[in-house]
């Protein structure tokens, strides 16, 4: 199964923070949400150091003047799907 999207990460945080919000949760059930999110925090965190470094490495690139490399990182996850025509398949 694939690891979900940052964006969809970003709707389960919101999720659970609309479900604390409510407050009509027994407050054993608010803990458990609580936790869920910090956890959902914690991997919205790692995804966004990954992408900053990437594109830190991309800026570092650009300005010695080397271009960057065709395949992205093993990450895909952050990655920029081509382009209708750039895999040499029908546009």
């Amino acid at each position: 199964m694939a690891e979900p999207s940052f964006e969809e990460l970003v709707e389960r945080l919101e999720e659970r923070a609309r479900t604390l919000e409510a407050g009509n949760i027994p407050l054993d059930r608010a803990i458990a949400v609580y936790e869920e999110g910090a956890a959902l925090v914690e991997q919205l965190r790692e995804m966004l150091d990954a992408a900053e470094l990437r594109v830190q490495r991309l800026r570092g690139a650009f300005a010695e003047g080397s271009s960057f490399r065709e395949e992205p990182e093993p990450y895909d996850e952050l990655a920029i799907p081509a382009g209708p025509g750039d895999d040499g398949g029908p546009a």
